[in-house]
């Protein structure tokens, strides 16, 4: 519950609030507070997968994903993990009357981020006759709210609790008012007094979530906490600061806090990718800011650390010695009050002076605006406190908004490229430069669409130099990936053709993000989005991923094409080669000795007198699972069949197909990745698409051949583990 709608917040600062209590500090607590007991204490130092509650005994439930409650450390380090939407820990129980008019509670705590709503550490519900709420809001401030019969208490702190380390949490209520604690210091206060408390005989206690939070999707809450919790109490009476400091030095953990274990909570998921990069858990969208610094390569990404849904989102991080192998970093960007309040949206990197810059789009709730980050070591980013560099789109030209900065360097310039629309035309690209990175000229529209070939908005633009020509790639609105391959001269980008290009075949992965590499290549990398139901992404705990590095080159007659970076060749290891498989029509041909499910393989086929040909992955030995892959010769259209790819009801069973006419005649060649449930194709090293197929069957790992009529063959046939290294 948001009680910021019921009372107007009262603070002091935490200064006058020292000084005011400075003749509080005790050596010894008073009689009443050393006869005050914990009417509910959780230790949080347990075993298994329930929580042991001190004064009843009773052991309560704890709602968990996987069934199981994660433990973390030990002795007084011991607490419970909760991941940000499926653990949490719900009692309903009887409880004695409180002492007086006064309740007090506590509990330590270690954030790996703020929540997507409001999350509650302790919420105790006996409406319609009372309800408390000691909680979190999604920008880090310690909340208590009470609402007893006609009176309502709200306290909020003056600042954000920190993340990444143990904090000590208290609130009171009584008769001298609503105070917050943090770390035993007095951190907000309300003079607003409490009437006796008086709640139900049976109540609801629930410790890490809001239970009145939205849920996304059916299945995602949105205020449930995510990091350490332990040594929650809940006091009959209205403990002063120094019985609180007490307590807070009797359970101080004397370890950090262990918050990396994210990677251990989806290895056993079946379909998780090995060779392809993805955050450890939880949600990502767009990859951003693709740039070799300093010696290693860093993507950054859009992140909901809370769950594997779109919330609240950040900015993470990795780093890579080699595109492949990437490690996760400290998130770069966090929501925080002001221009991003509401989230840290898609960008891009540069180097600006020595220094890692990130400008992103801001949102704050009403508006998107452009934003500037820092870094000194690539790792810890400071925002420029004028943010927002750019507050809103130019006035005048009836653009409705902006969004997704892409930045480069030219000349003496660095230039911008936004995201926008023509109102009633379609979606556009605005170009503006920059000497500083801060002050910002608007130029105009780089390229402008129509909502009938490229959408009614452009997401997530970016602009590449390829040999001699430039491509503009941009995301549609609705979601679909386009280019168009041209000149740029004197700020004019002048398209070979103004009918634009997909991306890929199907257009299954959008918002590259590219770089130069050290050949000149034009290296990319964008999302391949999930395409499983909310339900089994929820028991997953992970959603989306990124392509395989790709290598961009255009030609003169408007063909961006695309085949896969050198770096894979290291993760491939050998496994079948074969010469020559002729296809007779009567079936599919298998490989034998297939029992990987993180497979490369190469292969060209050969039409002969066939009228198609298919390559067919995941499959199982009597067929009832399997993805193919098929070309027909006489309409030049290829095909990605899903229609048996799983039996999982849930999962897609469409067929999809698109006209495509191959470089060679009366030949294919395709160089397919599957690992595990993403399938990654190039065709003829100039096409691609990408795939997400999600077997349900442990045995669907064949390899095989086909084709409708005869004298068709598959020539050099050449099979590879993908093995991911350290």
């Amino acid at each position: 519950m948001d009680f910021m709608e019921k009372e107007q917040d009262i603070n002091v600062s935490r200064r006058s609030f020292l000084a005011a209590s400075a003749g509080l500090l005790l050596p010894q607590l008073s009689w009443a507070e050393s006869s005050w007991k914990s009417i509910r204490c959780w230790k949080l130092d347990g075993h298994g997968d329930t929580a042991h509650e001190e004064t009843s005994g009773a052991d309560d439930s704890i709602a968990s994903r996987t069934g199981h409650a994660i433990w973390v450390g030990s002795g007084r380090n011991r607490a419970l993990r909760l991941d940000g939407y499926s653990v949490w820990i719900n009692q309903i129980t009887s409880l004695p009357a409180f002492h007086g008019e006064a309740v007090t509670v506590s509990a330590w705590v270690a954030l790996e981020s703020y929540p997507v709503d409001e999350a509650d550490l302790v919420q105790l519900d006996s409406r319609p006759d009372g309800e408390f709420h000691f909680s979190i809001d999604r920008l880090g401030f310690l909340q208590f709210g009470m609402i007893q019969g006609k009176t309502k208490n709200f306290c909020r702190s003056t600042d954000p609790i920190p993340k990444a380390r143990w904090t000590h949490l208290a609130a009171s209520v009584g008769p001298s008012g609503t105070t917050v604690y943090r770390d035993g210091f007095p951190c907000g206060h309300s003079p607003v007094s409490s009437n006796k408390l008086e709640f139900a005989k049976d109540v609801k206690i629930t410790l890490g979530k809001s239970t009145d939070c939205p849920v996304v999707a059916g299945v995602f809450p949105t205020g449930v906490l995510n990091g350490l919790l332990r040594d929650v109490c809940i006091f009959d009476g209205e403990l002063s600061r120094n019985a609180i400091a007490a307590r807070m030095e009797d359970s101080k953990p004397d370890l950090p806090p262990d918050l990396q274990i994210n990677a251990s909570w989806c290895v056993s998921d079946p379909h998780r990718p090995i060779c392809h990069a993805q955050p450890p858990r939880a949600w990502t969208n767009e990859p951003h800011g693709l740039i070799h610094w300093r010696g290693q390569y860093h993507l950054f990404y859009q992140k909901n650390p809370n769950g594997p849904y779109w919330g609240h989102i950040h900015w993470g991080h990795m780093t890579s010695p080699d595109l492949l192998a990437w490690t996760e970093m400290p998130v770069a960007l966090t929501p925080e009050p002001g221009a991003d309040a509401e989230g840290c949206w898609s960008g891009s990197v540069t180097e600006f002076e020595g220094k890692l810059a990130i400008i992103y789009t801001g949102g704050d709730g009403k508006r998107a605006s452009i934003c500037l980050a820092l870094s000194e070591d690539g790792i810890h980013f400071t925002k420029h406190p004028g943010n927002p560099i750019i507050p809103e789109p130019p006035q005048g030209h009836g653009f409705p908004e902006f969004r997704d900065p892409f930045v480069w360097r030219e000349g003496g310039f660095y230039y911008l490229m936004i995201g926008s629309a023509v109102k009633d035309v379609g979606g556009t690209a605005l170009l503006y430069r920059s000497q500083n990175l801060v002050n910002w000229e608007y130029r105009k529209q780089l390229y402008s669409g129509s909502h009938k070939d490229s959408g009614v908005f452009w997401e997530m633009p970016i602009f590449v130099k390829t040999g001699d020509f430039h491509a503009l790639i941009v995301c549609e609105v609705p979601g679909r990936a386009s280019y168009w391959v041209g000149t740029w001269k004197d700020e004019t980008f002048t398209p070979v053709s103004d009918t634009p290009r997909r991306l890929e075949l199907f257009n299954h992965t959008l918002s590259p993000t590219p770089m130069v590499d050290k050949n000149g290549e034009i290296v990319a990398m964008g999302i391949i989005p999930d395409e499983r139901h909310s339900k089994a992404t929820w028991a997953a705990g992970w959603a989306h991923l990124y392509s395989l590095p790709r290598v961009f080159s255009a030609d003169a007659s408007g063909l961006l094409r695309q085949h896969p970076h050198d770096s894979i060749e290291q993760w491939c290891k050998p496994l079948q080669s074969i010469p020559e498989i002729h296809l007779n029509g009567a079936g599919v041909q298998a490989i034998d000795g297939i029992t990987e499910k993180s497979l490369r393989i190469r292969a060209t086929f050969r039409r002969g007198d066939s009228t198609s040909v298919s390559l067919f992955v995941r499959r199982s030995p009597d067929g009832k699972e399997q993805t193919e892959i098929r070309y027909t010769w006489q309409v030049a259209q290829l095909t990605l069949n899903r229609t048996q790819s799983s039996l999982d009801p849930l999962g897609d069973r469409a067929a999809h197909s698109v006209d495509y006419t191959v470089a060679e005649k009366d030949s294919i060649h395709l160089d397919v990745f599957v690992d595990r449930s993403i399938l990654e194709v190039y065709v003829d090293n100039q096409a691609t698409f990408s795939a997400g197929i999600y077997p349900s069957l442990d045995q669907s790992d064949g390899v095989g051949f086909a084709a409708s009529g005869s004298g068709a063959r598959v020539e050099t046939i050449c099979v590879e583990r993908l093995v991911r290294s350290a």
